[in-house]
């Protein structure tokens, strides 16, 4: 949202909002949410915009959901056809630590990197991350893998507080349970946001498996451990079963004693994004709850949500009186804005949208009205043409969710002396001297003419009829 200066802001209108001329898409009976999570959040993903949460700001233990952010990290760091040789840090996890199993020496590419944190298990795969970042920042080719640790983790938590995680914590890679490795709902969400704007790492949580070597191209050299390996996501949207959803797209587990089942997962229909995060579900009667709370939170956000364009391109958004306009000028100037809007909204919320215009204090102004006798807004000379005159904003329940500048169409002049001089000459011009004056010269000429032929003949006339008659008399 943006918000308008105070001194900028001197005149607000409210107008009615034309419903025929949005787009909107509903369906008729929206379904209830049923979510057992101790915590979620849903948002849709293009604008951030929360359409549902429950405790999303609660501090919560993300498992390996960490490894979404590890994967920005990859990408940020590692190309994708790049190969990294796996050290000793594949062993250095705990008995009880999933892991891809890599070898000390394998050739693993950057993109595969990425495959086995958000398709494989991939806490080692995590750990070969740490290594090579590490080593890339700080120039250390010899770095301990401890200190590579805590190094990659205040990046982690450096990098999450940019993308809008800010009560976040991370202390390692892979999310293996830490009292001191935390996030919340909300700041997940925002790290998946922006993990699922990398089309490298969309495509691969969209995959759901993969088999292949561990790297391949024309970097790999004959020399290089190249490893097979056969990874299935653990997300069981993707996969046929009880707990598929058609529509989901990715994205990554996560389950530790301590933490409980967690899933942020993101689901594509009809153009809209959706993700959602839930931390904690609970099993059941044997069943986790998982899968159906996310797809619960997705169906209630399609059902009752769409994208609803209330302002088209390139509209005219209304027209003001000029104050004292030059003579000739048709008094009225348009303004416009050049922006679309458009929000996702629920259809009780277009009903509230409410649409206001404020203008700049040195291009709108309170002035007397001679013509309709009353104050009102009227529009100040000089005015450019395409100058911002103002701001068009939306609110809904008093919040601003859009806002574009107006324009205005056309020049507006200051009227003066010399302007009502030019313009009573342009008159005379345009009256006598134009070709459009011609016929009226034409006809003005033949009338004159016919007037004085006629003056002529009846002044001849009367001299012969004063000849005839002293003629007459003489004789």
């Amino acid at each position: 949202m943006r918000k308008i200066a105070k001194s900028c802001v001197f005149f607000i209108i409210l107008l009615t909002l034309a419903a025929p001329g949005w787009t909107y898409a509903h369906t008729a009976s929206a379904p209830e949410l049923d979510v057992h999570a101790q915590t979620h959040i849903l948002i849709e993903a293009d604008t951030g915009r929360i359409l549902s949460q429950h405790e999303p700001h609660q501090r919560m233990f993300p498992a390996a959901t960490t490894m979404i952010l590890t994967a920005i990290l990859a990408y940020e760091h590692i190309g994708l056809d790049e190969i990294v040789i796996a050290g000793g840090e594949v062993a250095l996890l705990p008995p009880t630590s999933a892991r891809n199993r890599h070898e000390v020496g394998e050739a693993i590419s950057g993109e595969n990197l990425l495959r086995g944190m958000l398709i494989g298990a991939g806490n080692d795969t995590a750990n070969t991350v740490v290594m090579e970042v590490a080593r890339r920042r700080t120039g250390n080719e010899d770095i301990a893998f401890a200190q590579a640790q805590t190094y990659f983790a205040a990046l982690m938590t450096e990098r999450a507080t940019q993308l809008g995680a800010e009560n976040s914590r991370f202390v390692n890679p892979h999310g293996y349970h830490h009292g001191n490795h935390y996030t919340t709902a909300y700041d997940m969400a925002q790290i998946a946001r922006h993990a699922m704007a990398i089309p490298a790492i969309a495509q691969i949580a969209g995959a759901g498996t993969f088999s292949g070597p561990s790297a391949s191209g024309q970097n790999v050299s004959d020399d290089m451990l190249i490893r097979n390996h056969n990874w299935r996501s653990a997300n069981e949207l993707l996969h046929s079963g009880q707990n598929h959803y058609p529509y989901a797209t990715g994205l990554r587990t996560g389950f530790t004693n301590q933490a409980g089942e967690s899933l942020v997962a993101t689901a594509y229909k009809d153009g809209t994004n959706l993700i959602a995060v839930t931390f904690s579900s609970p099993i059941i009667d044997n069943i986790p709850t998982r899968w159906q709370d996310s797809i619960s939170l997705f169906e209630y956000g399609f059902a009752n949500y769409a994208h609803s364009t209330f302002l088209e391109a390139d509209t005219i958004i209304g027209q003001l009186d000029i104050y004292d306009p030059q003579m000739g000028d048709s008094g009225v100037l348009e303004f416009f804005t050049l922006e679309e809007g458009t929000l996702f909204l629920s259809g009780d919320e277009i009903a509230r949208l409410a649409r206001y215009v404020e203008f700049l204090p040195q291009f709108v102004g309170e002035r007397y009205n001679e013509y309709t006798s009353q104050y009102q807004q009227m529009a100040l000379a000089p005015i450019e043409a395409h100058e911002t005159i103002g701001t068009v904003i939306y609110r809904l329940d008093g919040d601003v969710v859009f806002s574009a500048p107006m324009y205005a169409d056309r020049y507006v002049t200051e009227r003066t002396t010399a302007s009502d001089i030019d313009y009573y000459l342009a008159w005379v011009n345009e009256v006598f001297f134009s070709a459009a004056s011609i016929p009226y010269w034409i006809a003005g000429v033949s009338v004159l003419t016919l007037a004085i032929l006629l003056i002529v003949l009846a002044k001849n006339a009367i001299k012969r009829n004063r000849r005839d008659y002293k003629y007459k008399w003489k004789y």
